[in-house]
């Protein structure tokens, strides 16, 4: 099957369709290898290269020794990501988590794989990128290297064609459709609402899945306090407090700042301790990479 698709594949992307503005950073925007030179991910000044989106990937690299690479349409055809299995759904995904994986074609060189030995990835608080891509006909791909490295200054939401606030491919997989999720609703009644459990990645349909702290261990005033709570590897999260429940507002606590999550289903970080005999605390999470 993959011959079948690189035969039909080798008349076409000669030349870059227009594409959206690159997300890459104009001074961090090359990646490099052995038997194929610098490649610009930035494409010409920005307007054919490439994007990262919240779940996929989409416009060109340039390298000058082999002209342009295509890294997917931006469009995968059941609306959530590419299938990798046909002409006309191939590229790169992003998996929420920063992995990259799948494949981008060049005319001049063929496939180049996204794969896990390689473990192309992001950062997603940084916005960096690490790993290599491979090319049956080029080798490895450096995304990152001490001369130079490749870096997204933010990551394009997800389609939202019905304008709940919720992404298409976020929301399609869950529930099948994009009707049973809304803005508005609570499909599984847990009391968080259906945009929220995207913002936080929590199962829209499962009543037993929100997020929330699951243990605070606080002593004396003014002694730290350390809160574990459920968590995402798709989410950064950051803490927040105040002295009064239902009043004032909420200051987020510094450190810890914004958190890259634990392995696992929780995270523990410690926050300093308050000169108050009472004080409240909140996990917010936060979708990375936000413009």
């Amino acid at each position: 099957m993959k011959r079948i698709i690189i035969l039909l594949l080798s008349c076409l992307m000669l030349h870059p369709t227009c594409f959206a503005a690159s997300t890459i950073n104009p001074t961090n925007n090359f990646a490099y290898g052995a038997n194929i030179g610098w490649m610009d991910w930035r494409g010409d000044a920005g307007t054919n290269g490439v994007v990262i989106g919240e779940f996929v990937v989409s416009g060109h690299i340039y390298a000058a020794n082999v002209g342009w690479i295509s890294l997917g349409s931006g469009s995968p055809t059941n609306g959530i990501q590419y299938t990798n299995n046909s002409v006309n759904d191939f590229g790169v995904n992003h998996l929420g988590d920063g992995r990259l994986r799948g494949y981008a074609w060049g005319a001049n060189i063929g496939w180049v794989n996204f794969e896990p030995t390689g473990d192309p990835r992001i950062n997603l608080l940084t916005g960096n990128f690490s790993g290599y891509a491979y090319s049956a006909n080029c080798g490895w791909i450096s995304l990152s290297n001490a001369q130079a490295f490749v870096k997204t200054d933010f990551c394009v939401a997800g389609a939202d064609t019905d304008g709940d606030g919720i992404a298409d491919a976020w929301e399609l997989p869950r529930a099948g459709n994009l009707t049973t999720l809304t803005g508005t609703g609570d499909a599984d009644g847990d009391g968080v609402n259906d945009v929220d459990e995207y913002r936080a990645d929590t199962n829209p349909l499962d009543p037993s899945d929100q997020l929330r702290i699951t243990a605070i261990n606080a002593n004396e005033p003014g002694d730290t306090a350390t809160l574990t709570w459920t968590s995402r590897p798709t989410r950064l999260y950051q803490v927040q407090s105040r002295t009064d429940l239902v009043a004032g507002a909420w200051a987020t606590n510094s450190p810890p700042g914004l958190v890259s999550p634990d392995f696992g289903p929780t995270t523990m970080r410690s926050v300093p301790g308050a000169p108050t005999s009472q004080r409240f605390y909140r996990v917010q999470a936060i979708q990375p990479l936000k413009p």
